[in-house]
């Protein structure tokens, strides 16, 4: 039994050493991204660990069979990426980590809110631009528990960032196609949580029906003092509708932890390249915006246990036993 993880990073070295040694199993691990061109390094392992958000392909998982290999467990939630029925046609077995740390996705999405409540971009952008501080009416920023918190999705991260928006004394409504009942208040529709919100917050997972869901007719109906915070999935807004928003004043800001079109290079711990996304320029020129590189989940907690599930998951299912975590 030995196993393969592909695209690294360094915080998660520590951890998979630890697990091989404790589990006495050879794991190896390399930290280029796995495609057509790569996955030959997994020749003769018996499972793939993986982390990107770059496509797992059909034929990406017609070279998984070529080469044997009945396994691929994930380090992440998301499984949009994934062509899960070529995955099913080439008798690959799919896992991930369902819940590494829901309290570090929330508390990354409270962060951004802060941020963009109490307007510290514009303190930024005026000390960058005049190496000066004085008081300005821009800078005069909104209490949480003068707002209405609107979440987009209430599974196990929505529910934590409810937990804290309210221990800020935020009055919080939630919108999900599968309410849980007698638990929170929610609104009948989108369009009436998004009316209603001072602060939008998205934990929903990416699917087809959820694709560019905040768009032009979306900002529009938003207050024009409302915020928009993604730590979910970039697919889920409309990236060019998203600038035309925040430029035109239809929202007043965004904090953006994930956004379309994710280069691998944003996964890559080594990485040295300078960003070349026109968009993600163009957001992190504006001081309503705070733009960061798909690290909500970033914590020692998450790295931990991202790495051990998904091995244990690869061990188990070599192993013959029931794993909690297939995707289907």
């Amino acid at each position: 039994m030995k196993f393969i993880a592909y695209n690294v990073r360094d915080d998660e070295i520590p951890f998979i050493e630890k697990w091989g040694k404790d589990n006495q199993t050879e794991v190896s691990y390399t930290t280029t991204t796995l495609t057509q061109e790569t996955i030959e390094e997994a020749r003769g392992f018996d499972g793939i660990s993986g982390l990107q958000t770059i496509d797992y392909s059909r034929s990406l998982f017609e070279d998984f069979k070529k080469l044997g290999i009945r396994y691929l467990s994930l380090r992440n939630v998301g499984t949009d990426n994934v062509d899960l029925q070529a995955a099913a046609d080439n008798g690959v077995t799919v896992t991930n980590v369902p819940a590494y740390s829901p309290e570090s996705i929330a508390e990354f999405a409270v962060t951004m809110a802060l941020y963009l409540s109490r307007k510290v971009g514009y303190m930024q952008q005026q000390l960058r631009q005049k190496q000066q501080f004085h008081f300005s009416p821009d800078f005069m920023g909104r209490l949480m528990s003068e707002q209405t918190v609107g979440i987009v999705g209430t599974g196990r991260i929505g529910r934590h960032a409810i937990q804290l928006f309210e221990g800020l004394g935020a009055k919080v409504i939630a919108y999900d196609k599968y309410p849980v009942k007698n638990k929170f208040h929610y609104t009948n529709n989108l369009q009436e949580l998004v009316a209603q919100s001072d602060i939008i917050s998205i934990h929903m997972p990416a699917t087809k029906d959820n694709y560019h869901e905040f768009n032009h007719e979306t900002f529009e109906a938003m207050k024009d003092t409302a915020l928009l915070i993604n730590t979910a999935r970039g697919s889920i807004v409309d990236t060019n509708d998203l600038i035309y928003a925040l430029q035109s004043g239809e929202i007043a800001g965004a904090g953006i932890d994930t956004i379309e079109n994710e280069s691998a290079d944003l996964q890559d711990s080594r990485s040295t390249k300078q960003v070349n996304n026109a968009d993600v320029i163009k957001l992190s020129m504006m001081p309503n915006v705070l733009i960061t590189p798909h690290s909500a989940f970033h914590t020692t907690r998450s790295v931990m246990n991202m790495v051990n599930i998904s091995m244990n998951n690869l061990k188990d299912l070599y192993a013959g036993e029931t794993v909690a975590d297939i995707v289907k």
